[in-house]
């Protein structure tokens, strides 16, 4: 099968190709900068001569028309995820909505039998829930403009799916995992952060956890889920805080204390600082949105994985050794944050 993928040299991207032509597909890739094909998917073994690329960005219609042209199905994995500290937030808006819009429309009048949107927990995640399911619907009011162009791009994708068309929606948790050359997921950053402070910050929240060769097996595996409108909740495995400094025990060797400090206490700090950046421009992980996944973490319902994709996850502690690695390997960590793991372990 000839798929289509944005966003294919970055994190779920990458790997996603990579897993595509393991599987035995043919991807095409449509990049904006070709240099990161190389170091990125070549990061992952994956032979990069005579790759089918086409370069443009995801909301240019011609670019996108002729990526799709004569492809059997898309995988939209591309997204800007541009820092709140940035001048115009409100342009992560516009791209990825209009992004989506433009990828999904071009593949659907170009005949292809599957599109698969990459979504994310975030677009649905509601804290009075007890488990977040993939019928949740989109909280497109999020003060994030990162989280809000997901949602709105997600409510988007559903007005296709009730007209009934082929379009199949993936909402990935916490991705970690081996990093695709410079490309190593958001999630990792509060991993580094932990490992620099030495300690867990607080022991109220939790993450969930799913490694990036599962998420690619999924979106793989999501390209002959059957006929019709899909939806999969691909969360991975929530593990609490107290769990976190454990895995980070055991994988370092290092103390990794669990503060006993209350959720809001975080949950008001993100706000703070929420206020403070737009006055005083600056990055951090210290926001409103990122101290609510974080703090009121819920566990998501992924059983249609399981059940209709066949895809078994690996455990959270592989993920993060891999990723930890990764980013030891890339000059993240000194021997001292990656303890043990500085010898291979």
């Amino acid at each position: 099968m000839r798929v289509m993928i944005t966003g294919g040299t970055g994190f779920i991207g990458a790997h996603t190709a990579a897993a595509l032509l393991a599987a035995g597909h043919e991807p095409r890739l449509l990049v904006r900068n070709v240099g990161r094909v190389g170091a990125n998917l070549g990061a992952l073994g994956v032979a990069t001569d005579g790759l089918d690329l086409v370069v443009g960005d995801m909301t240019d219609p011609d670019a996108v028309g002729r990526a799709v042209e004569g492809a059997d199905a898309v995988i939209h994995a591309a997204a800007m995820v541009t820092p709140l500290n940035r001048s115009n937030p409100e342009r992560t808006v516009d791209t990825n909505v209009t992004g989506t819009r433009t990828v999904v429309d071009a593949a659907l009048a170009a005949g292809c039998a599957r599109v698969v949107h990459v979504s994310s927990v975030a677009a649905v995640f509601d804290p009075r829930a007890a488990v977040i399911t993939a019928d949740l619907p989109p909280v497109t009011s999020a003060a994030s403009p990162y989280t809000r162009s997901k949602a709105l791009a997600d409510a988007l994708v559903r007005e296709h799916q009730q007209a009934g068309r082929p379009v199949t929606i993936v909402y990935p948790g916490g991705v970690m995992g081996p990093p695709a050359g410079e490309a190593v997921g958001e999630v990792a950053e509060g991993f580094v952060s932990m490992l620099k402070s030495g300690f867990v910050a607080l022991n109220d929240g939790g993450v969930g956890i799913i490694d990036v060769r599962d998420v690619a097996a999924v979106l793989v595996a999501s390209l002959d889920a059957g006929p019709g409108p899909q939806r999969f909740m691909a969360g991975g495995e929530l593990v609490d805080l107290p769990g976190v400094g454990a895995i980070l025990r055991e994988l370092t060797g290092r103390r990794m204390p669990v503060l006993p400090t209350p959720g809001a206490v975080f949950r008001g700090l993100g706000r703070l600082m929420d206020g403070v950046r737009r006055a005083v421009p600056f990055d951090t992980v210290f926001t409103a949105e990122a101290m609510e996944l974080l703090t009121l973490a819920r566990p998501t319902d992924d059983s249609a994985v399981r059940e209709r994709l066949g895809v078994t996850y690996r455990e959270p502690t592989e993920a993060v050794r891999a990723t930890l690695l990764g980013l030891y390997a890339a000059g993240r960590l000194t021997d001292r944050q990656a303890g043990r793991l500085a010898g291979g372990a």
